[in-house]
């Protein structure tokens, strides 16, 4: 006994998830379409994860994989400009605070020194 396997196209999945996505039940979608709803609620969760782009069909799944990488690896550089770009704004403050804090510093070398570099230095032992 040869059992295949159902395989619905794309857009019964898609009228599946606008419909549940109006108000309807799992089990009345179900009955309607004629499907399990274990397999309404796996179908609903690959559209939740993926929106529009969910249910690609067979030989296509990987069509769209390159924009998707891509998406992700823009929203991940997008992430991490934001990030150097409020640590940049952090040192900048940090430098600023740090400079007006600070002594000016004596240029003519008279009272630079004091009074412990003053005395003669010591001879050591032999």
């Amino acid at each position: 006994m040869d059992l295949a396997r159902t395989v619905y196209n794309r857009d019964l999945k898609v009228a599946t998830m606008r419909a549940l996505d109006s108000g309807s039940t799992t089990g009345e979608v179900a009955r309607k379409f004629q499907l399990s709803p274990k397999l309404l609620e796996r179908w609903r969760g690959e559209w939740r994860a993926k929106g529009e782009a969910a249910f690609p069909g067979i030989g296509r799944r990987g069509a769209d994989l390159p924009a998707v990488e891509d998406a992700r690896r823009i929203a991940e550089l997008e992430r991490k400009i934001g990030q150097l770009t409020m640590e940049n704004d952090f040192l900048k403050k940090a430098l600023q605070r740090l400079r007006v804090q600070q002594p000016a510093v004596v240029v003519s070398g008279v009272a630079a020194y004091s009074k412990k570099s003053a005395t003669a230095p010591r001879k050591g032992k032999r």
